[in-house]
Parts: structure tokens; sequence; C-alpha cells
């Protein structure tokens, strides 16, 4: 009796394990068969996409249903690249395949059937996109073009320029806000440069938060003149407002009120600050911008790293590398990760790839464990990625206690003597503890703000394993009694 039970447990377990492993095969099959249709629905996205950025596109809906598009565009890729990855660095019968395989069919199911309706239902968007006006821009390749535009921010520039070329009620006034480094200045900057902003405006006035104190505190009328605001024979106006410090709150409060008794309905101002309560000083809607989402920021930095080619064609062994890079980094400043992408396409070897990921987790740890905060969380502050660590071995932590932006070098010394590069270029520095050194980085897209960060090599603390800390005095002295 008991040959017989354990014959029959032996044949239902083998059972069990065939039916697990067929499924797990099925679904492994499925989702290869499914891979050249998405890579063939990704494409004719991106060249619609792509299309599309080479137009001048003003109409609301057409800039709601690209951004649809482009969002599922970019969590195909996103999920294209994920997978092939995980087939590339994991090894087949690992525990949970069969699970992974399954959840990996119906995504790429679900994204596959998004992707097929959205495609289905743009011929009137493609017809209408005929009929805007093509932009007029150097051939640049992918990644230089990225490099030189506003990423992920289409709706929110063309929102911008609608509001500037609306007609003026009285002094409108358009708040833009927004975490440390999440490119407002730039976005503002972008949307004034647009050939049509530049000719419904004669005189664009740019304050920093120093001219605004100034300007408030002398807010007469010879003042006023003087930076010929507010008067009809003038022309148009546009003032750009940094907010930085809550007394930029009160000068700006002041400041308005006597632009309004002077103003005729030509005036227009946008105020960029980090600070919340700036919205509420809009006379419109305030513009809030936000970090990208997961899977458009993967594929900005795709694309930086690797430029306008399939990596899998080339490079497939650095993709994993760079999806755990970007993990890692995942809402950094466009600046630091033009840096960073910069620095990988230099070298594409495996090898520095490897240390260019084991420098940017260590910075991280060393972050959290110095802030005591997730520094992916705290990316947006002051403190963004405070310590570093080098490319090189054995290299000492280095701490940056100090960065800031500025339009012109001229009357810094410091800065001005100081060496061209970026973060990532001092973490491949030969340095010693005590060395303390700048760098400044020119941004590549306007308005062209130099970085500037300051350094300091931190001393090596060595402990030896097994030798025990000297007690103090007190200490001994309390045991003696």
């Amino acid at each position: 009796m008991d040959a017989v039970i354990s014959a029959v447990v032996t044949d239902l377990i083998s059972r069990f394990i065939s039916f697990i492993l067929q499924k797990s095969h099925q679904a492994h099959r499925a989702a290869a068969n499914n891979t050249p249709r998405l890579q063939r629905l990704l494409l004719r996205a991106r060249a619609v996409v792509e299309e599309a950025d080479g137009r001048r596109i003003a109409n609301h809906g057409m800039l709601v249903q690209l951004k649809q598009l482009r969002d599922s565009m970019y969590r195909g890729f996103y999920m294209l690249d994920t997978s092939q990855a995980a087939c590339l660095s994991r090894p087949n019968g690992s525990g949970g395949l069969e699970e992974a395989a399954t959840r990996q069919h119906e995504l790429q199911e679900k994204i596959m059937d998004d992707l097929e309706a959205m495609l289905a239902d743009m011929k009137e968007f493609l017809l209408l996109l005929m009929q805007c006006p093509p932009i007029a821009r150097q051939p640049y390749s992918t990644y230089l073009f990225m490099e030189r535009c506003v990423f992920g921010r289409r709706m929110e520039k063309e929102h911008i320029v609608s509001f500037l070329l609306s007609p003026c009620s009285s002094l409108d006034v358009l708040p833009v806000t927004g975490p440390f480094y999440i490119g407002k200045s730039t976005l503002v900057e972008h949307a004034c440069r647009e050939e049509a902003v530049q000719r419904s405006f004669s005189n664009i006035l740019r304050l920093s938060s120093d001219d605004l104190n100034d300007l408030a505190a002398g807010s007469d009328d010879s003042t006023m003149d003087g930076h010929k605001l507010g008067r009809p024979s003038y022309g148009r106006s546009l003032l750009i407002v940094e907010l930085v410090q809550d007394t930029d709150l009160a000068a700006w409060s002041k400041l308005h009120r006597s632009l309004r008794r002077r103003s005729d309905g030509r005036t227009k101002a946008i105020l960029i600050s980090r600070m919340d309560r700036a919205s509420s000083l809009g006379t419109v809607q305030a513009l809030r911008l936000t970090k990208l989402r997961r899977e458009e920021y993967w594929y900005f930095f795709r694309v930086l790293a690797f430029g306008s080619a399939d990596p899998y064609d080339h490079h497939p062994s650095l993709v994993p590398i760079a999806e755990r890079i970007a993990a890692e980094i995942d809402g950094a400043s466009f600046m630091m990760t033009g840096a960073i992408a910069r620095a990988l396409r230099a070298d594409l070897s495996a090898q520095f790839w490897g240390r260019a990921l084991g420098y940017v987790t260590k910075s991280m740890r060393m972050h959290a464990r110095v802030f005591g905060e997730d520094p992916r969380a705290a990316q947006s502050g002051e403190r963004y990625l405070s310590y570093i660590h080098g490319l090189k071995q054995d290299c000492p932590p280095m701490l940056c206690y100090r960065r800031y932006k500025t339009r012109s070098l001229q009357g810094d010394t410091t800065a001005s003597e100081a060496m061209t590069g970026d973060v990532f270029a001092a973490a491949t520095r030969s340095v010693r503890c005590g060395d303390k050194f700048d760098f400044v980085t020119q941004s590549h897209i306007p308005p062209y703000y130099y970085y500037v960060s300051r350094w300091v090599v931190e001393k090596r603390k060595r402990v030896h394993p097994g030798n025990k800390c000297p007690k103090r005095k007190r200490n001994e002295q309390t045991s003696l009694a």
C-alpha cells in the first residue's frame, strides 16, 4: 500500500513540475514573439513623435494627443529594455521565472494594445500636423538635440507661449514653480526666445532677487522710467522675476502695486520660484514643474548614453548597467544626467561602466548615511549629491560644500580661476586629503548659466580591526574608584 501511495505522489509531483515548466516556456515564447511586434509599434510611434517635434503645434488638443502617444512610447521602451536586460542578466531556471515571464507577457500585451489603439487614431492628427509650420533647426543627431532642448516640457512651453501671446487685461502674472534644478528658468527662457514672443514684446527685463529688491526700494516714476516699464510709449514689456527668499515676496508685492498704477494692459510678468507660496501671486493658474516619470527619465538617459542607435545591436551587455545607473540617479537634474551620460559615452566598455555604477552607488549611500535621507528624494534640494566617491581605487570621499549658478563669471575671481568640468569629472581626479578645488560647468541650453561647485577632499579615518579604543581618563578614574 505504501509503495502505491509513494508512486502516485511521485507521479503527481512530476506532472505538476512539468506543467509549471510548460507554462513558463509558453510565457517565454509568447514574450519572445511579442518583442518584434512591440519594436515595430515603437518604431512607428517614434517616427510620429519626432515629426511632431519638428513642427510648431499650437492646437491644445493635438498637444494632449501627442503627450499621450509620447507617454505610451516611453512605457514601451522602458518595458522592452527592462525585459531584455532581465533576460541577459538572469540565468535560465532561476526562481520565480514563470511568474515574472507571465507578468511581462501581460504587461507587453497591454502596452501594445494601447500603442496600436493610439496609432490607429492618429490619422486626423497627422493630417493636421502637415499643416503646422516646420521649426528650423540644425540636423543634430538625437542625443545632441536632446542635450540642447528642454526634454519632456513641450506642453508646459506651449502653455507659457500661449500666456504671453494672449491679450493683456491689466498686469497679467504667471507663476512658474518647482523644486531646485528642475529647469524653470531654462523653460521660461526657451519660451521667450520664440519668434512670435520676441515680436510681441519690445522690452524683456530679467530681474534677479537683488535686482527685484533694488527696484522695489526705489519704485517711483523715475526708477520705472529708467527700466522702460509701464509707459505706453515704451511698447509692451515682459518682466521675468526670480523669487528666491521670503523678502522677495514682499518686494514683488510692492513692485506689483506700483506697476498696476502705471500699466495700461501692456505689461506681463512671469515669476520663477521654488516656493509654493509664489503660486498665489499670479493672475492666472500657476504652472508647477515636477520631475520626470521613471519611463521618461530612462528614455532620456538611454538616448544620451547610447545615442540614436539601438544599444542591443552594438552594446547589449551595457544595458543592464545603464538601467541600474539610471535607477540610482532617477530624478537627477538635466545637468547631472548629461554629465554622467557624456562620460559613459566616451568609454563604451563594460569595465568602465561597472566602475561608474559603483561610484554612483557609493555616492548615494554616503549621502544617505551623512544626511539621513534618501538622496533621490533630496536631489531637488540644496544638498544635491553633496558627497561623492572617486572612480579611482582607494579614493577618499569628496564633499561639495557649496553650489550656485550665475549668469556671468565676471567679478567672481574664485570661479573664474576654477577648472572647467562637472561633478563626474571631479570623480576622475587624482586627489589628496585636504585638497580643495572648484569646477565650473556651463549649460548647453539657454539661458546658458554657469554652475559653480566647490569641493574639499575629506581625510580618511582608518580603523584597524581588533584594536581596542583607548578609554578616557574619566572612565579610568571611575573604574578605579
